[in-house]
């Protein structure tokens, strides 16, 4: 019995150990798995490798709390404390050797901020130190990178719906060019060449809200991150993404009416060139003449997008992109059209007021032909037509209530011959597809007057038509699809 009786006890004992083992096992493994979910959490944000301005001959780090430098094995090579900071500067003489040549190192700080050439940014700093420069690229969080550029985009005292579609499109972007700087080890750059990007200094409460508050959010087009184009004011219109950068057209990209940017920056716009700046920009891109006689543009319609800009020289007809007539004389956009403010106001001034009853159909039989402009009435009536018009003005498109007097109109007129009747056949001036340059007594133009609409390439979302919709209580739900066809939202998981 007492046999029987230990090897009981000893079957018990291995029983309990191995349950034991069971739950210490299980315990583990349960650990085990919490411990990665967190640090899934942690490291699976994308990061954003943000090159900050161009090669930079001063390179200054210091920390906020602390922080070190490692090389490029990942071995730590300095601890920087307090007050101190890490400065490199480029020789000014090339016979000297540089510091660092060739050379990577990295500078992280404890509490994720540093502090370079005295601005605050939050994430690590990559510096290549070469004989050109140092080449600085900030690797952040896409939330942290997102919080430098909503507030450098849009103003932070902008709507909340309208700064969460800021946000949005600013993520977009940034996910979706991922690798736009691959050459220089970085996915984008902190100009507007990408998006402007200013580190802490752009961190407001507003902006904070709408980074959180849209965490993730990205806009997505047949199951893919779209290109979220976005620009200051588009000026009454955007533009199609083919018509502008060429390439293929993107069904999201499409020409939108935005009646909501009126109070926009430069909404309407106006430059005046004279000759001898006409001809200095025009250097630059090889492009020399003496004398211009004359000049015009293409464009769809007035006041659209401009394609090609033709000068009549005495070196013969030369024409140049709308795009890099734009550049060239740094325009706001490439929508404008070229005229002379005076003469629309000396048109205006030599028009004659023609009676009602004159205003017939022209007579086809005309012994004789004699031109002037002339002010005729729309209709019999003051009341008559209709109670509002768009009127293409030397500022721009403007909206204009019917005046008491009843709407006049301006066009060319030609004078029948006929004394008896004293009729006058009106004809309406074309679309002038040439400017009304101003010349001098040899009929040289001596200078051109530019009118434009909007401020940027006019592709996308409107900035400033977005802010005016979250003031009338738009969401960003709402803003988006308005200025981006064919889109939805996607949440990333992480």
């Amino acid at each position: 019995m007492k046999q029987i009786k230990g090897k009981i006890l000893k079957g018990r004992q291995i029983r309990n150990f191995i349950w034991l083992l069971s739950l210490l096992l299980l315990f583990f493994a349960f650990v085990q798995s919490g411990s990665a979910a967190v640090r899934k959490k942690n490291t699976s944000e994308p990061l954003i490798r943000v090159k900050l301005g161009k090669l930079h001959k001063k390179v200054e780090v210091a920390f906020v709390n602390n922080g070190h430098v490692k090389n490029s094995r990942g071995r730590r090579i300095r601890t920087i404390r307090g007050k101190s900071k890490f400065s490199w500067q480029l020789p000014s003489s090339k016979r000297r050797s540089v510091q660092y040549n060739n050379q990577t190192m990295t500078f992280e700080g404890n509490g994720n901020l540093f502090v370079f050439n005295g601005k605050k940014y939050r994430g690590k700093l990559v510096v290549k130190f070469t004989k050109s420069g140092a080449l600085v690229v900030n690797h952040v969080g896409i939330e942290d990178y997102l919080r430098g550029v909503v507030g450098s985009e849009m103003g932070s005292l902008s709507p909340a719906e309208s700064l969460k579609a800021q946000t949005i499109i600013a993520r977009t972007y940034a996910y979706s060019n991922r690798g736009k700087h691959g050459r220089d080890g970085a996915d984008v750059c902190d100009s507007t060449h990408c998006q402007v990007y200013k580190g802490v200094s752009s961190e407001r409460d507003t902006i904070n809200k709408a980074v959180d508050g849209t965490r993730g959010i990205i806009m997505i087009s047949e199951g893919k991150p779209i290109e979220t184009l976005y620009h200051a004011t588009c000026g009454g219109m955007t533009s199609d993404n083919d018509k502008v950068f060429g390439g293929a057209p993107r069904s999201y990209l499409r020409r939108v009416l935005c009646p909501f940017c009126r109070n926009g920056s430069k909404y309407r716009w106006a430059k005046t060139l004279n000759l001898h700046e006409l001809k200095a920009g025009l250097a630059k891109e090889k492009i020399h003449f003496n004398r211009l006689y004359d000049l015009g543009y293409e464009s769809p319609g007035l006041m659209d997008r401009v394609a090609k800009v033709i000068f009549l020289t005495d070196k013969g007809e030369i024409s140049i992109k709308g795009t890099t007539f734009r550049r060239l004389f740094n325009l706001n956009s490439t929508t404008f059209t070229l005229g002379n403010r005076n003469s629309v106001k000396n048109l205006i001034s030599s028009a004659v007021e023609v009676p009602a009853k004159s205003r017939k159909e022209p007579q086809t039989n005309v012994a004789g032909k004699q031109h002037r402009t002339i002010l005729a009435g729309i209709g019999n009536a003051a009341s008559d037509g209709p109670p509002q018009l768009i009127i293409q003005t030397a500022k721009g498109l403007k909206r204009v209530t019917r005046p008491e007097e009843g709407w006049k109109t301006i066009a060319c007129g030609l004078i029948l011959a006929q004394p008896e009747k004293k009729e006058i056949a009106t004809k309406p001036a074309p679309r002038a597809t040439k400017p009304a340059a101003k010349s001098d007594s040899n009929g040289l133009v001596e200078k051109i007057e530019i009118f434009g609409r909007g401020f940027g390439h006019q592709v996308g979302l409107c900035q400033s038509g977005a802010i005016e919709l979250g003031k009338r209580n738009w969401s960003y739900r709402q803003i988006l699809p308005f200025y981006y066809s064919n889109v939805a939202l996607r949440q990333l998981d992480y």
